[in-house]
């Protein structure tokens, strides 16, 4: 990012290509629909390119990131009239978009094929079903791979906060997915 501030572009497609897919993923989870996530997407990656002289590289990118990911999309949200997350998640097409992208591994068989893709409809039915707060905090966590410091300065909330936000999450999945196990 430091060598992006300093005016080189090339530097800016190995941010984007480094942490494109894990933004994407991101916004896809708390959207309730596919285009209100590509549009957040694109509003994200625009105040990447306007605030680049407004980060500070003695801070996480990664946090600086995805703070501005969670507040283009709650901007997104309340620019609807809506209260996301709180919202009706991704149609069948998207999960099934989702599913087709999935390769098949040669050595898997058709059948266990079906049941990977059953138990990840079923963990995205059960992240779908998470609090709005504790979604947040899990999708940061596992989509962004932040540190719950870095999860804290995202979504302005104290560490102890956010511990406790991921600990009810991951409770509540483990609940869900028991059927699973």
């Amino acid at each position: 990012m430091a060598v992006y501030q300093q005016g080189e572009p090339a530097a800016f497609r190995m941010i984007y290509y480094r942490y494109r897919d894990r933004v994407h993923r991101y916004t896809l989870r708390l959207a309730p629909r596919s285009s209100d996530a590509e549009e957040v997407f694109q509003d994200i990656w625009m105040a990447v390119i306007r605030g680049r002289h407004s980060y500070d590289p003695k801070l996480s990118f990664s946090a600086w990131l995805f703070s501005i990911a969670h507040r283009r999309a709650a901007d997104r949200w309340r620019h609807l009239g809506r209260h996301a997350p709180d919202l009706q998640r991704c149609t069948d097409a998207d999960v099934a978009d989702s599913l087709e992208s999935t390769a098949l591994v040669a050595h898997e068989t058709p059948e266990r094929h079906a049941q990977n893709d059953a138990l990840h409809r079923a963990l995205l039915d059960a992240v779908d079903a998470l609090p709005p707060r504790q979604r947040e905090a899990f999708l940061l966590k596992a989509e962004g791979d932040l540190s719950l410091e870095d999860i804290a300065i995202a979504v302005r909330a104290p560490r102890e906060t956010v511990k406790s936000r991921l600990r009810y999450a991951q409770q509540r999945l483990r609940d869900a997915l028991e059927s699973w196990r």
